[in-house]
């Protein structure tokens, strides 16, 4: 499948990026800037071919990359995710989008909260941003960045996802059951993002706090 990572030069892109590489799938690049995308891409290629690993991965500006997919996943910090969208809606047609954007506000003591956008989940704003014709998909909130880089382990975590589209999300179960013990747990309907996105704090917060790094497993 081709799939495109917008932001794509970002921490929890990193992992995705090698381990859909691993799975055989064509992976897009996408930055603000061509040579960024095309700088981080020889990046991920040199770290798949120390695992022996020869990825298809191209690196591109984001408007390309978007049209060039399939399933576009939002890989940008939550303050420009909606306005980048907005800025290259054109590139968007039927594609599967799937948004990890999670809104986070940091305090003075150093604890993050959840802060959600007006529209009250920043997978409901990343949608307005977007055409009627894309299906949106909500997943990958809670992965912890730097073990999923860890290609060559196997991570057992749990994936909740919302979407308001069956089909969208059977290909997004597919994906990430393509990154072996990977379970997806379908939690119902977009509006529902909120609840999923709300945990990523906690999470972050006891990463900080037990220099771990935490995930979720519903048991």
């Amino acid at each position: 499948m081709k799939i495109a990572l917008l932001g794509g030069t970002g921490d929890i892109a990193e992992g995705l990026v090698l381990r859909w590489s691993k799975a055989g799938h064509e992976i897009f690049i996408g930055s603000r800037s061509e040579e960024k995308a095309q700088t981080i891409t020889d990046e991920y290629k040199e770290k798949l071919a120390s695992l022996g690993i020869e990825g298809q991965i191209s690196g591109m500006a984001n408007a390309d990359a978007a049209k060039a997919a399939e399933v576009v996943i939002i890989s940008i910090p939550p303050e420009y995710a909606a306005a980048t969208i907005s800025q290259i809606k054109d590139s968007f047609t039927d594609q599967i989008v799937v948004t990890p954007v999670v809104s986070m506000e940091r305090h003075e003591d150093k604890s993050f909260v959840y802060n959600p956008p007006p529209q009250g989940s920043s997978a409901l704003e990343i949608k307005e941003a977007l055409p009627e014709t894309v299906r949106l998909v909500s997943a990958y909130h809670n992965l912890p960045a730097k073990e999923l880089s860890k290609v060559e382990e196997d991570l057992d975590y749990d994936v909740v996802i919302c979407g308001d589209d069956e089909e969208a999300k059977a290909v997004v179960t597919k994906l990430t059951e393509d990154m072996p013990n990977m379970r997806v747990l379908d939690a119902g309907p977009l509006k529902l993002s909120a609840m999923i996105e709300a945990i990523t704090p906690l999470i972050v917060n006891l990463n900080i706090k037990h220099k771990r790094h935490f995930s979720v497993k519903f048991v």
